[in-house]
């Protein structure tokens, strides 16, 4: 990326304010999501994120970044107006265990988000090779009363909540599936590029004769994006579920047709796919 002072300055002031190292280079003008992790950035809401790597990243709206680009915007007013969405991009298997985000005020909550961060750090560590920190490095972490250190003594409900409204949408799918078509239920969640109010469900080898036959479930990016933005909140889950209808797809066949999901339908897509039997 070509040097920018502007860009430097924004990446400068974020440093301070979390408290964690973030370089130029690490501001990312996207439009597009990270494969099914996390999605593209709106305007006005830049995503600071934790990278399985290690770094802290931002992924901003390409507009955004060329206002402060351009000295149309200063870097301290975008920081201080923007919406921001703080979490971690970590990948590994599924969207829930490897990205979440979530609507944060890094300024008027500027000491829990410090905090947040550092203890963030220590988690990936983990999350990507096992690595806890040694007494001597937390006896010299700034953090006190830290639950991830088993040198300390702390409480996670005392922290900053990860609350994720995805496991309540799967969740409350799940109990209508599991309703409607007894004996199936799912297994794994993902998004899609479709329409908000179709679920895609994609069927799972059945290895285990014991086991039920399991569903992959795809949800659009955009639903995926308003329920970690919190801009759809659902008071009763079970009831917002009714809205959506359930398609069938083998998603590793290219050209598959999308079937609607009846108990015919459901018995033909399992067809050669149970390993048991």
């Amino acid at each position: 990326m070509r040097k920018n002072k502007n860009i430097e300055l924004l990446a400068e002031e974020l440093s301070r304010i979390i408290d964690r190292p973030l370089t130029p280079d690490h501001i990312h003008p996207v439009s597009k999501g990270r494969f099914y992790y996390t999605q593209a950035p709106l305007r006005g809401a830049p995503m600071l994120m934790n990278h399985y790597r290690g770094s802290f990243f931002v992924d901003i709206h390409p507009d955004d970044f060329t206002e402060i680009e351009s000295g149309a915007v200063s870097a301290h007013e975008y920081i201080y107006s923007a919406n921001w969405l703080i979490g971690y991009y970590w990948a590994g298997g599924s969207m829930i265990c490897g990205s979440y985000y979530q609507p944060f005020d890094i300024i008027g909550r500027n000491e829990e988000v410090k905090r947040y961060f550092r203890i963030l750090s220590c988690r990936r560590a983990r999350f990507a090779s096992g690595y806890v920190p040694s007494e001597e490095r937390c006896n010299a972490c700034p953090i006190v009363n830290c639950p991830f250190s088993k040198y300390q003594e702390g409480n996670w409900e005392n922290e900053l909540k990860e609350d994720d409204p995805r496991m309540d949408f799967f969740n409350a799918l799940r109990r209508r599936f599991e309703k409607e078509f007894p004996g199936y239920t799912f297994k794994g969640f993902y998004s899609h590029g479709k329409e908000d109010n179709v679920i895609i469900l994609s069927p799972d080898w059945h290895y285990v004769k014991e086991a039920p036959f399991s569903f992959a479930v795809y949800a659009s990016e955009d639903l995926i994006q308003a329920l970690l933005m919190r801009t759809v909140n659902p008071k009763n889950w079970d009831q917002y579920v009714q809205g959506f209808s359930f398609q069938l797809h083998k998603t590793f066949i290219k050209n598959d047709k999308y079937v609607e999901a009846t108990l015919e339908n459901i018995h033909s897509i399992f067809e050669g796919m149970d390993y048991a039997k």
